[in-house]
């Protein structure tokens, strides 16, 4: 009995318990066997990822949007945007624990597994990536370029 008012207790005071907490605040309250798309706080920031959300949303429609609310708002507006455009529900998770968190999630209300859900990043990022480390001496004597 006393075990029992224990777990009453604890349940009152902290909330129901939740399989994979950190996993929950990393994907804004859901999982990541749930999710379809993902990207990080800089990526919204850098207002990237929007045509891939759009694409997203065509392929997933019953999906939920959720945004990380400790992000600025005029930086959630273009998904938020996006999301009313396809008639998608949206949900701007504010919480002091969404410091690691992702800044948007789509997810379903139901496991999918999809293998691929960030971002890709661009070809013309990695060239210039290439181009800088070049090493010294390569440098020194390729003058063309």
């Amino acid at each position: 009995m006393s075990n029992n008012i224990d777990d009453y207790l604890s349940e009152g005071i902290h909330g129901p318990r939740q399989t994979n907490p950190d996993e929950r605040r990393k994907f804004l309250g859901s999982l990541r066997e749930r999710t379809v798309f993902i990207l990080t706080k800089e990526q919204i920031i850098q207002q990237l990822g929007i045509d891939q959300l759009d694409k997203k949303l065509t392929e997933h429609p019953d999906t939920q949007l959720l945004l990380n609310g400790l992000i600025p708002f005029e930086k959630l507006n273009p998904y938020r945007q996006v999301a009313i455009k396809h008639d998608n529900s949206y949900t701007i998770i504010d919480a002091k624990e969404n410091k690691t968190a992702y800044g948007l999630v789509l997810c379903y209300d139901h496991a999918v597994d999809i293998e691929e859900i960030s971002l890709k990043e661009e070809q013309p990022k990695q060239k210039k990536q290439e181009k800088q480390k070049r090493s010294f001496f390569k440098k020194l004597f390729d003058f063309d370029k």
